[in-house]
């Protein structure tokens, strides 16, 4: 029988390691993704330690020649799985994160990043996803427009842009039963939510297994945190 195959961007640390650890668990190949070739070597050797068969590869989420790069190395291993996108960024702060004060440089790199990235590497991956896969956008409730709120103009768009991709995506993709959901871990004590926040890296990454783990003819076009749906 063959075993699963899980690519996960930002493989190298927070959400996406502990993702892709959580995988490993359940029995998955691991191929991890960063831009970071360091952290992603420690990544994987920690995966490894774990007992895990995995991979790593550097991946530039900015870079269309990096993304082409991974995807044409990936789809070599054989069908993929899953496809969780989680690398993203988070560099607006105070005034800057505001729509009147956030940098042009600032937003272009967070939607470049969170948006533009998975789109690449998505269209790339999605010929050599096997029947019943499942694609999860690691995306967050502050883009959702029913929670909109103030700040971080350019981190609420990124993700607002990454529903879209969930949502059009789910729909051209009913046929082959894969299925397409973004997930909100919900604010996580990771480098970009910071000590304070109240939900440990380990609760923030179960909701992602769990759509990354969807049994054939599960939900898709959705929206959850923590298995449950949440408005868009």
């Amino acid at each position: 029988m063959r075993t699963p195959l899980a690519i996960v961007t930002g493989g190298s640390r927070g959400l996406g390691f502990e993702t892709a650890r959580q995988l490993g668990g359940l029995g998955y190949r691991l191929v991890i993704g960063s831009s970071d070739k360091k952290k992603l070597t420690g990544a994987a050797k920690a995966l490894k330690d774990h007992g895990f068969d995995v991979q790593s590869r550097v991946l530039d989420m900015a870079s269309p020649a990096s993304i082409k790069s991974f995807a044409t190395w990936a789809k070599s291993l054989g069908p993929i799985d899953v496809l969780v996108n989680a690398a993203g960024i988070l560099p607006e702060s105070g005034n800057g994160s505001s729509v009147q004060g956030a940098s042009d440089d600032d937003v272009l790199d967070t939607i470049t990043i969170n948006g533009m990235g998975p789109w690449r590497l998505t269209k790339l991956i999605v010929p050599h996803i096997a029947q019943d896969g499942r694609i999860v956008n690691v995306s967050s409730g502050m883009g959702g427009l029913q929670e909109m709120g103030g700040g971080y103009f350019g981190y609420r768009a990124s993700k607002a842009m990454l529903n879209v991709l969930t949502r059009t995506l789910a729909l051209e993709l009913r046929s082959r039963g894969i299925m397409v959901n973004s997930v909100c871990p919900g604010w996580v004590k990771t480098d970009m939510g910071g000590s304070n926040a109240p939900r440990s890296v380990e609760e923030g990454a179960s909701g992602i297994v769990w759509a990354a783990h969807l049994s054939p003819g599960g939900p898709t076009n959705g929206f959850f945190r923590d298995g449950q749906p949440i408005a868009w």
